[in-house]
Formats: structure tokens, C-alpha cells, sequence
């Protein structure tokens, strides 16, 4: 079969094409690859030798950029009230325990005593050991003194007295009596069970280790559940100590239960045992089944353990 011209020509270009490209590959596999792969070891040889170079000594002037000695942990006087991020970790806490250290102060929470800040976490005993003598609390966030307080409140009573008994025009010297910056706020001299679903702000600031922070802490979470049905639910409460539980009982049950037929989905992933993928699971279910009955209803669904079902069973209805 005769070819005509363009063909012709379309067949020699292909034919010289596919010629340039073996001759490519021939000259890098033949000439450049062998060149390549020893600029590769020398390359690799060198970043070892950087890599296993010591640390120069402190002070000496030969010292490299990426030859960086590491810090000791150091040990001095510090307040975890002010403290900054540096500060915090030259005393040898991780970045990830100064950032908790922010975000408890951020929320508004302080420390009042030493004993407060051993609760932080990842605190062990060796580090507590070696910054426990060292934690000093400012004025303005100790606990009140009780003794201290009667005291001072006797001496500016004698004072208020001297100045109305005097008749004489001279101004009487300036009071130097110890007066606290705000005011004293009553606690409970001995263990006293609240209930914790009807304790309002005000009652729970009495119990020794709660404060404005913590009391509000509470109330939204009771909020939130619909109410407690035990003590031992404020140990969902981030931060809150266990301790605390010894003061609690409930007396009163759960005063708003979710209807799950009714209740949008919206509303139900509010609850905090509930959340959006639970939520809308239920959601999806009524779509497509109908009513629920009970929550074994939703047995089958992937969303829901069987921890979940026994923690939901007092804040749902049908």
C-alpha cells in the first residue's frame, strides 16, 4: 500500500520521537544517575556529621546555630496566679501544662493555696517535691484568715472608739489595721448536705473549695442535665475535685426530661449526654420507624453503648 506525503511525514515524526526518548533514558541511566546518587551520599555524610557534632561549651564563641543546649529545670519563688508562660517553663513544666495553667486562669479559676496548684495535671510527686516550697500565693488570692479577720475587725472597732470618745481636733493617725480588698465570704464550719439539684450560688460559695467559679460551674451543668441524679455526675465537671462530693445529696429527681418523639433535634444535642451524632440518630430514626417506646429501641443503632442507655434512661421520655 502506497503512503501518501502526511502520512509519510507523521510516521518519521513519531519514529524520531520515540528515538530522543530512549536516547533521554540511555543518557540518564549511563552518564547522570551514577553522579547523582554520590552528591546524595555526600550530602547525607555531611548532615551526619552535623548531627553528631557536640554541643560546644557555654561561652564559646565557636558555638552553631542549630547546636542548642538544653535548659535545666530551674527552681525560684513564683505566684501560678501571675506567672507568665516563660516564667512557668523554666520551672521544667511541659507547654502542655502551661497551656492548661492558661486556660484554668482564662475561665477565671485561681489558685489559693499551694495545695491547689499540686492538682494540676501531669503533676508528679518528684516535681511537686521540688516546686511545692517554692509556690507563693498573692494577698489577693489567699483565703481569708478567720482568726486574722476578728482581729483586725476588733482593732478598728478600739479605733472607731478612741476617735468618738476624743474632743480634740487633732486628726487621729491613719488606721493601719489590715482590711481585705473583698469582702469576706462566709463558709460552712462543718460538713453540711446541700441538696444539689435546689443549692443556689449563694449557698454553694460556703463550702470550703468552692467559689464564684465553681458555684456557676455547677448551676450550668445543673442547667444543662435537667438536673442531677447524683453527686458523684460533678466529677464531669472539668476541674472539679472529688472531694467535694462529701457536701451533696440528692433529694429532689431530675425536674426537665427530653421527650425524644418531640423534642428537636436541636435542643437534644444540647444535653451533654446526648451531643449531634446521638441526636441525629434519633432524629433519623423517627424519620424512617416512627415513635419510640424505649430507648432499647435504639439498641441497634452504632451511636449508642450500653453505658449511654444507662446514663440517659433518668433524662429521657416518650
Amino acid at each position: 500500500m502506497k503512503l501518501h506525503r502526511p502520512d509519510r511525514r507523521l510516521i518519521l515524526l513519531i519514529a524520531v520521537a520515540v528515538v530522543a526518548l530512549w536516547m533521554g533514558i540511555l543518557i540518564d541511566r549511563w552518564l547522570l544517575r551514577p553522579h547523582r546518587s554520590s552528591l546524595v551520599s555526600l550530602d547525607e555524610v555531611a548532615m551526619d556529621s552535623l548531627e553528631m557534632e557536640p554541643i560546644p561549651p557555654k561561652g564559646d564563641s565557636t558555638s552553631s546555630y542549630y547546636a542548642v543546649p538544653v535548659q535545666e529545670p530551674a527552681t525560684f519563688p513564683f505566684d501560678p496566679n501571675t506567672a507568665d508562660s516563660t516564667t512557668l517553663l523554666r520551672l521544667g513544666l511541659a507547654p502542655w501544662q502551661v497551656r492548661s495553667i492558661y486556660r484554668y486562669r482564662a475561665r477565671g479559676g485561681r489558685y489559693h493555696q499551694p495545695s491547689d496548684f499540686q492538682r494540676l495535671p501531669g503533676m508528679t510527686p518528684e516535681l511537686w517535691n521540688r516546686l511545692s516550697a517554692y509556690v507563693q500565693i498573692g494577698e489577693k488570692y489567699r483565703y481569708y484568715d478567720r482568726e486574722a479577720l476578728a482581729a483586725a475587725s476588733k482593732g478598728a472597732s478600739s479605733a472607731t472608739a478612741r476617735r468618738d470618745s476624743s474632743s480634740t481636733s487633732v486628726a487621729a493617725p491613719s488606721d493601719s489595721t489590715y482590711r481585705p480588698r473583698y469582702p469576706y465570704q462566709e463558709k460552712f464550719s462543718e460538713l453540711t448536705i446541700l441538696d444539689l439539684n435546689t443549692v443556689d450560688t449563694t449557698t454553694l460559695k460556703k463550702v470550703p473549695g468552692i467559689a464564684s467559679v465553681r458555684a456557676r460551674q455547677i448551676v450550668r451543668y445543673r442547667d444543662r442535665l435537667g438536673g442531677f441524679v447524683s453527686p458523684e455526675q460533678l466529677s464531669e465537671i472539668n476541674g472539679m475535685p472529688p472531694e467535694l462530693q462529701a457536701w451533696f445529696a440528692v433529694e429532689t429527681g431530675v425536674y426537665r426530661k427530653l421527650n425524644l418523639n418531640t423534642t428537636s433535634i436541636e435542643q437534644l444535642s444540647r444535653h451533654p449526654y446526648m451531643g449531634w451524632k446521638r441526636a441525629r440518630a434519633i432524629d433519623n430514626y423517627r424519620r424512617s420507624q416512627g415513635r419510640l417506646e424505649a430507648l432499647t429501641d435504639l439498641q441497634l443503632l452504632k451511636e449508642f453503648t450500653a453505658e449511654d442507655f444507662v446514663r440517659l434512661q433518668p433524662y429521657v421520655e416518650f
